[in-house]
């Protein structure tokens, strides 16, 4: 009996630590799907046992009953946070085939986790000038979005970099608006938000980014551009 216990508590470490590395690897789409579908897993395996157990009658009855309360604290509940407005300590997140990028709303502080290469898995705080103008030809000629986002930030963590820039396609390097299509959620994780926040969030959001990130400002015309189309998707132009 001891051995079998083991073996359980082995085996729900070893699925813990894939979670966990599969998470730290995983881009925000993949989980938010993964979320929805263990979610749905749990409540399924709630109803066959409630099923089984002869009492989802009551379970709904239960449910039916408390659902306008429900209803009730979620409206409360928004209005609380639209009052609010955005809360400070808000990151603005931007993810490319090799970059998952952050901004911080408070400092204009960027940082990002390389999702791809020799450097996987790396902040790229972490990585010297020299490594970072390394892979920045590689990341050129496979991604334009990407390239931009590390130019970007090169920029502000290294602003005299260019001058030791010297790799293939050097003059090449993508400018101006970003051309992929943009969801509502990228849009909000964009500006910082959650999912729903209200217009004059948005609004407010756009505006403070904006001071940090406008090319006038010294920010990056990549950054601003995706901005800008977050902004026009919420708000309908």
């Amino acid at each position: 009996m001891f051995l079998f216990y083991f073996l359980i508590g082995a085996a729900l470490l070893l699925l813990g630590w894939l979670a966990l590395r599969w998470y730290a690897e995983a881009k925000p789409e993949q989980i938010i799907t993964a979320a929805k579908w263990a979610g749905g897993i749990v409540i399924g395996a709630v109803a066959l046992w409630l099923l089984a157990t002869g009492r989802l009658n009551q379970a709904l009855i239960t449910a039916s009953a408390l659902a306008p309360l429900f209803v009730r604290w979620k409206a409360l509940w928004t209005r609380m946070k639209n009052m609010q407005g955005p809360s400070a300590g808000n990151r603005s997140e931007v993810v490319s085939a090799w970059f998952r990028m952050s901004l911080d709303h408070d400092t204009g502080a960027m940082d990002g986790m390389v999702l791809q290469g020799r450097y996987r898995g790396r902040q790229l705080s972490s990585l010297s000038l020299a490594d970072l103008l390394e892979m920045l030809p590689d990341v050129r000629i496979d991604d334009a979005e990407s390239a931009a986002l590390l130019e970007a930030y090169l920029d502000r963590a290294h602003p005299d970099w260019r001058a030791d820039d010297s790799g293939p396609a050097a003059d090449e390097a993508p400018r101006g608006a970003p051309s992929a299509a943009m969801t509502r959620e990228e849009a909000y994780r964009i500006l910082g938000l959650e999912t729903g926040a209200s217009e004059d969030q948005v609004r407010d959001a756009y505006k403070r980014l904006m001071k940090k990130m406008h090319p006038d400002q010294g920010g990056s015309s990549y950054l601003a551009a995706k901005i800008n189309q977050a902004k026009e998707l919420l708000l309908g132009g």
